[in-house]
């Protein structure tokens, strides 16, 4: 049954490693009491992924905090009377909680929730939550909107600032929750309630009066309405396992399981790196620089260093950077060998990092300094930070990539990466969900200056069935879909991913050009290009990127052939890294695959082990439609990435990817840049750097 085939999905999507969190979630997935939000938020990096019931729902979902202060839960609400039974409405959205104040001794947290902040009306609700400690009592009270406000306590306040307030709200209907729902109703109610927390270890008691009168259901068929209070038990066996069982006044009962972990600590991605049979820093110079012995050095710990030079004071050269491990580590590496054939007088490693033809800034690390940290120990990441410079690189004439012909490479980098998409914002076919494994390497490049990448996909499972089962009976397939057609895509077994060409060039080490063709996607070949203006030292970074996408027929064989389909596309995209929050927020505006216009926000966050979690929404001027006849102006989800090179056995450049997000959206799509500059690029920014400095002395 469709809820048995979501559990076992959700509890194979919560994958990062376990650690010990006292709070728990409510019945939708935001964290809680039994029915009623709260204030409080998960630890930054934590994954929940959940079902649970209450008479006539199951839920099933996921949350993440993507931030200390923001919460992003993806739930899919059915109306079942049976676990054992499907479905016979699907009402899916996507929940967002603030957290703007932070719980003091003398005052509570309080958060801004919105439930179906983008969904299905039925389940939709506004709310504003303030929690407070005391000793083991967590109290929290609050007034709600929406959902949260059928109980009728009070006249809407928020009524005197503007008519969009105090306008009647409808409660149900196929049209999905828009801006212009959020926090309206002529009402508001009230709920509150209180968790204890025992003695006895992950053992908590749950109280809570809510004020949703299910008016929705009463009207559509005749629910009987529980009472608005609940008591319940929250227990938690084990770190990453968590039940809840609560009744629902006296004749219905809650039940929810979930199960939850940190992405910020997954198993370092390049702790591979860092080998106890790797050549020593030596603690006493000797002969002469040899900067060809440097090289060579290098390359038996497979450090590519390259255009190495040398004088009576400097020696300098390139290292290229690969994307399992942080500039500093592999700067270090490559310094280390460096300095060890760098004769008696050298006192400065000039270091250039680059990547695939891009170069960043020069980074001048002082040899002393690297000898008394990494030989003799009795120096400290700060004192090399302070006396370490950085220089932007300018004007200079192109140089090869290091990797080429002229250094031996044949086929290298090869990556594996288990893609996994799932769905739990269908209001016709459930969770749906697609499974493929991509295996990419790339080729010599041409001359030193052209890249070759080439990659295939092997499909291993989905259910994408349902998509070709109901939407064309009410919306049928475009005659050119945009990715409306990916079930036939899922249905190939065995695929040519990607095949490109691409030059790129870093004109100076704060503006970057890439430009490529081929078949740069799974469902589009090609030809563009994007440039980018990243300055080292600024927490901003804007650019523009415009391709040629031609649309890749999944009929054909292996999908080299194009269906006849063709679009230009471009966008002007900007970058802020927000120093409070600790998090990357991206904006791209301009023209999608659909001809439509629109724009695309971001909130991502690089840890230190490598793992990436992201989310994002998309508003277009086009609509598509679902089986219900209701239209949507927006895609949205949330991408998780998991390196898994840091475990044993397992090669470097293997990783996991997993995205919730709709299937076979037309709007709102963009061609998926095989080379974005904003990641290539990390590795030479000053935030980078200072984040990754403790990585010099590894």
């Amino acid at each position: 049954m469709i809820f048995y085939r979501c559990f076992i999905i959700l509890i194979l999507c919560c994958l990062a490693v376990p650690v010990y969190a006292q709070e728990s979630s409510n019945l939708y997935g935001a964290i809680g009491l039994n029915v009623v939000p709260s204030a409080r938020m998960d630890e930054r990096g934590n994954v929940r992924a959940g079902i649970s019931t209450l008479d006539p729902y199951a839920h099933s979902f996921l949350s993440f905090q993507l931030a200390e202060p923001l919460s992003v839960v993806l739930r899919q609400s059915a109306e079942i009377s049976s676990l054992r039974n499907d479905a016979a409405r699907l009402y899916p959205g996507m929940d967002l909680k603030f957290r703007t104040i932070k719980e003091t001794r003398s005052r509570p947290a309080i958060a801004i929730g919105l439930q179906s902040a983008i969904g299905h009306k039925r389940m939709a609700g506004e709310y504003i939550a303030a929690s407070k400690r005391y000793k083991n009592f967590d109290f929290t009270g609050g007034m709600g909107w929406g959902r949260y406000a059928s109980a009728k306590h009070f006249d809407n306040p928020l009524s005197v600032l503007g008519s969009h307030f105090d306008k009647t709200r409808a409660l149900d209907g196929e049209l999905p929750t828009s801006p212009s729902d959020w926090f309206t109703g002529e009402h508001i109610g009230l709920f509150a309630g209180v968790e204890y927390f025992t003695p006895w270890d992950g053992l908590s008691l749950k109280f809570d009066y809510g004020a949703d009168r299910y008016a929705a259901e009463s009207t559509a068929f005749g629910f009987d309405v529980p009472a608005p209070w609940s008591a319940g038990i929250n227990y938690k066996p084990k770190p990453w396992v968590d039940i809840g069982v609560a009744a629902q006044g006296v004749d219905k009962i809650m039940a929810r399981l979930s199960f939850q972990g940190n992405v910020k600590n997954w198993r370092d991605q390049d702790a591979q790196d860092i080998r106890a049979e790797d050549v020593p820093f030596r603690p006493y110079r000797t002969g002469l620089a040899l900067p060809s012995e440097m090289e060579v050095a290098a390359a038996g710990e497979d450090i590519i260093l390259h255009g190495v030079n040398a004088d009576n004071r400097r020696a300098a050269g390139y290292v290229e950077l690969h994307g399992h491990a942080s500039t500093p580590r592999q700067m270090a590496r490559a310094a280390k060998h460096m300095a060890n054939h760098a004769g008696t007088d050298i006192e400065e490693i000039l270091l250039t990092p680059t990547r695939l033809g891009l170069r960043g800034p020069n980074v001048g690390l002082m040899r002393r300094d690297l000898e008394h940290a990494l030989a003799k120990h009795n120096a400290s990441t700060q004192e090399i930070w302070q006396n370490t410079s950085f220089t932007p690189t300018t004007g200079k004439a192109f140089h090869k990539h290091a990797r080429s012909f002229d250094h031996g490479y044949g086929v290298h980098d090869i990556n594996l990466t288990l893609k996994t998409q799932a769905s739990l914002a269908e209001e016709d076919s459930g969770v749906l969900y697609r499974t493929s494994l991509i295996a990419e390497t790339q080729a010599p490049s041409l001359f030193g200056w052209i890249d070759n990448f080439f990659g295939v996909r092997v499909n291993l499972a989905d259910n994408l069935e349902a998509l070709n089962e109901f939407r064309p009976l009410v919306n049928p397939r475009s005659i050119l879909p945009v990715r409306a057609n990916v079930d036939e895509f899922a249905a190939q077994t065995f695929a040519i991913d990607t095949a490109y060409s691409a030059f790129t060039h870093s004109f100076r080490s704060d503006l970057h050009l890439s430009l490529m063709g081929g078949y740069l996607e799974e469902m589009y070949a090609g030809f563009g290009g994007e440039i980018l203006y990243r300055p080292f030292d600024a927490r901003w970074a804007v650019g523009a990127e415009s391709f040629m996408a031609l649309k890749r027929d999944p009929l054909s064989g292996l999908n080299l052939q194009m269906n006849g389909d063709h679009v230009l596309t471009a966008h002007v995209n900007g970058w802020y890294d927000i120093p409070a929050l600790d998090l990357t927020l991206g904006a791209k505006v301009g023209r999608y695959l659909a001809e439509d216009f629109g724009a695309t926000l971001s909130l991502g966050k690089t840890f230190d082990n490598g793992a990436k979690l992201e989310g994002y929404i998309t508003v277009s001027d086009a609509v598509d439609f679902d089986l219900f006849g209701g239209v949507t102006h927006a895609d949205h989800g949330v991408r998780l990435s998991l390196p898994l090179g840091g475990y044993k056995y397992v090669p470097r450049g293997v990783k996991a990817d997993t995205s919730f997000a709709p299937f076979g959206r037309d709007i709102g799509q963009s061609l998926d840049n095989p080379l974005p500059l904003y990641v290539l690029t990390e590795g030479f920014s000053l935030r980078h750097m200072a984040d990754h400095w403790g990585d010099i002395t590894p």
